[in-house]
């Protein structure tokens, strides 16, 4: 028997091994960083430096703890141990017990085997060769396969990814040497071709802000009052204690709403982003604006690799924007939605600045993060920017305006959209609930459409309100920032949301492509009109996104195009409507539920849904406000005098297309 490695040796083996490890971090830190770079991804320099660290720290302390077990571990097995380990962590987070298992015999066996062909005595180089290329034929596997659209990495193949590509880049790695003899050299000459790969085939992606600088028209007479529009992106009317909900998750919002009108009936023209923003700033529903889905798969990507379902608004459409901006205002618009409000669907149009910049976007996911994850579930989860990153772009903007010129300041808020994983202390009614931190690890969202687990159900409620609270907090720096500033009395304040969200009603949680019931239509909507008219108002009268255009045009003196459906707030009562396409890629993914368009009409307390595989369900929102109990069988003269009305006043549904007609059970 062998004698016992002494403890200063054991000691000074755990100490190479830690800085080899942390050399090995700073290897994953830069091909996850250049990868994401080249690949059109972006993150904030915070999050940055902290998986930096992660890597690092994790790095040095797999090599101290291989080193110190067993302290004579050549660098080219320490390379592949430590590589192991970090294809490891992608599976930890999750799916669970299974794919662990899987990789940790299947990294034993991988070990075993290499021992006869990884050499002894390898040079630093060679070690951050391995080490390198195996993270990066791991993260650029998993991102081509998503960004092809063949996957992602699930069930059997997330092990044997984690397995087979690292032993790739090993075979790589010992292909390369029988070629090039010195390992600097290799490495120096790998990293090249790498760097001149990422700078010509690379598609970084350009966030800086869209600058238009004209603006047109002499200056309005002083006086004029800025226009302040905020999206509250999607938020239920139901859950905003200044509409009743038992929870405090709206008090800034209430102190507005004393400041002006309430409008208790508010809808949405449609049950996602695009569509809801583009009639907002048209007056025009989604048939007549254009910015709607295709009902089939247009060509190219969205700026978050998504397939393109939806067309841009259509072209020589007036928007609020250039109204105003015709009119003398200065306009900026700061949203946090950069996936539907991407400037390439046309609602930058008449804004001096437009800035939709992502908060997060990690194309290759690095694994510190999803191991992270497990910990702080909220990390690196939502790639918007928090509704505070948004206010400080909006206030250094307006406080840059020129005096003399009046602002339309457009803000776009997105904490309540999924993930539904709340941040302190907004996590408040979340964070005692059975099975907290259990669901916290998971990813919830689901498009299928099936009955939610009341644990799970209670906890995504509690995270949504946590969530709509955080936001509204936002919204009150914001309005004590224009106190501040002067700009709050003179001001039209108008501050809704674009739709609202499915939290298991009807089996079904989000928004896009599900069905048009009142959780996703029905949107706050108050308006704090200049010198404080019409305070403290409290209006029932059925309104909709499309009023708002002509209702700003009205405070302001602009001429209302004559093509707007939408009729200002104070013109009465009007009819209301709303419509959904077909999403393909619903379709695709999860068969029939997905592949009919649906329309809506109001008329009082009733309500039609008529879809385009005819389908008619007439509720009676006073005496049914869940929308559970179908009258169309009993009623059939109201659904026939309702559909007639669809067909005058909705008659050609935006998105009516082609479905895929493939099913995937």
């Amino acid at each position: 028997m062998g004698a016992a490695t002494p403890p200063v040796s054991r000691l000074a083996a755990a100490l190479g091994g830690a800085a080899l490890g942390a050399a090995a971090g700073v290897s994953w830190a830069l091909v996850e960083g250049g990868l994401n770079w080249a690949s059109g991804g972006t993150a904030p320099a915070d999050v940055v430096r902290v998986v930096f660290v992660l890597d690092v720290v994790f790095g040095a302390v797999g090599g101290a703890a291989t080193r110190a077990v067993v302290p004579g571990t050549s660098r080219g097995m320490l390379a592949l141990v430590l590589l192991l380990a970090y294809a490891g962590a992608r599976v930890v987070a999750p799916p669970g017990v299974g794919s662990e298992l899987a990789v940790l015999v299947g990294g034993i066996a991988l070990l075993a085997l290499a021992r006869r062909w990884v050499a002894a005595r390898q040079s630093l180089a060679d070690f951050l060769l391995l080490v390198g290329l195996g993270a990066l034929a791991l993260l650029s596997g998993e991102l081509w396969l998503e960004s092809s659209r063949v996957g992602v990495l699930r069930g059997v193949w997330l092990p044997l990814a984690c397995l087979g590509l690292p032993a790739a880049a090993v075979v790589a790695t010992l292909a390369l040497g029988r070629v090039v003899r010195r390992g600097g050299v290799r490495l120096a000459g790998v990293a090249g071709v790498l760097a001149i790969t990422a700078l010509v085939a690379g598609k970084p992606l350009d966030t800086a802000p869209l600058v238009d600088p004209v603006v047109t028209g002499v200056p309005p007479p002083p006086g004029t009052p800025d226009v302040i529009l905020v999206s509250l992106d999607t938020t239920r009317v139901d859950r905003l204690s200044t509409y009743g909900y038992e929870r405090d998750t709206s008090p800034h919002l209430t102190r507005l709403a004393a400041d002006g009108q309430l409008y208790r009936m508010a809808r949405s023209p449609a049950g996602w982003t695009l569509p809801a923003h583009a009639s907002m700033m048209t007056g025009l529903f989604p048939r007549s604006h254009g910015a709607h889905l295709a009902g089939g798969f247009l060509p190219g990507d969205s700026v978050d690799g998504r397939p393109q379902v939806a067309y841009p608004l259509r072209a020589g459409i007036p928007t609020l924007a250039e109204l105003l901006r015709d009119r003398g205002y200065e306009t900026g618009a700061f949203v946090a939605n950069f996936s539907y409000l991407y400037r390439d669907y046309g609602l930058a149009r008449g804004f001096g600045i437009y800035d939709d910049a992502p908060g997060l976007l990690l194309r290759a996911r690095p694994p510190m993060v999803r191991l992270t994850q497990l910990v702080r579930p909220s990390f690196c989860r939502k790639p918007f920017r928090t509704a505070s990153a948004v206010n400080e772009a909006a206030l250094a903007w307006l406080d840059a305006r020129p005096a003399g010129r009046p602002a339309f300041l457009f803000v776009n808020y997105m904490e309540p959209h999924q993930p539904w994983v709340a941040d302190p202390p907004y996590d408040r009614w979340a964070a005692s609930l059975p099975r907290a931190g259990e669901l916290a690890r998971k990813n919830l969202y689901t498009h299928a459409v099936r009955p939610l687990d009341p644990d799970t159900t209670r906890f995504i409620n509690a995270h949504y309100d946590g969530q709509v609270t955080a936001m509204d907090a936002a919204l009150g720096e914001l309005l004590d920032a224009l106190r501040q500033r002067g700009r709050y009395d003179n001001a039209l304040v108008i501050v809704t949301a674009d739709h609202g969200e499915l939290l298991g009603e009807h089996g079904q949680m989000g928004h896009m492509g599900r069905m048009l019931y009142e959780p996703l239509l029905r949107v706050p909507l108050v308006v704090k009109r200049p010198g404080g008219a019409r305070r403290g108002e409290v209006i029932d009268t059925p309104v909709q996104l499309v009023d708002l255009l002509p209702t700003v045009a009205q405070v302001v003196g602009v001429a209302t195009p004559e093509a707007v459906e939408g009729k200002a707030l104070d013109d009465g009562p009007r009819r209301t409507y709303a419509e959904e396409g077909i999403n393909p890629f619903l379709v695709e993914r999860y068969g029939a539920f997905y592949d009919r368009a649906v329309r809506v009409v109001y008329d009082g307390n009733h309500k039609l849904i008529s879809t385009s595989r005819g389908e008619r369900m007439l509720f009676d929102l006073a005496a049914d406000p869940q929308e559970s109990s179908n009258r169309a069988a009993a009623e059939p003269e109201r659904v026939q005098e309702l559909s007639q009305q669809l067909e005058l006043g909705m008659p050609h549904l935006a998105a009516v297309g082609p479905s895929t007609e493939k099913k995937v059970e």
